[in-house]
């Protein structure tokens, strides 16, 4: 799986919605992309970017879903929007190294 770790400070807040259509259009199978620690205030404005950018993706039908590391240890309900994502795609989750890292 490809990584992408441009999102951690070389990309600016306001381009990384274009900058992960451009990667949805070369990639076939998944990716995964690294985005910033945040700041003091304990909240990641890249991390928050790209996780908009790729909720709007998804309900466009551009990309099956995505996950973000964190959900490793989270219990998620029927409800929650990973749980199906998760579910599918456990195997590739485990495999990945990063999974698991906010």
């Amino acid at each position: 799986m490809k990584t992408y770790e441009h999102f951690h400070g070389e990309t600016q807040i306001q381009d990384i919605g274009q900058e992960l259509r451009k990667i949805v259009r070369h990639e076939k199978t998944s990716f995964k992309i690294l985005t910033g620690y945040g700041s003091t205030s304990g909240r990641s404005d890249s991390k928050f970017a790209a996780l908009k950018a790729l909720s709007r993706m998804e309900k466009e039908g551009l990309i099956k879903g995505f996950v973000p590391g964190e959900v490793k240890r989270s219990l998620l309900s029927d409800t929650d929007p990973y749980y199906k994502t998760k579910q599918d795609y456990i195997s590739v989750l485990k495999a990945d190294s990063d999974y698991g890292n906010d």
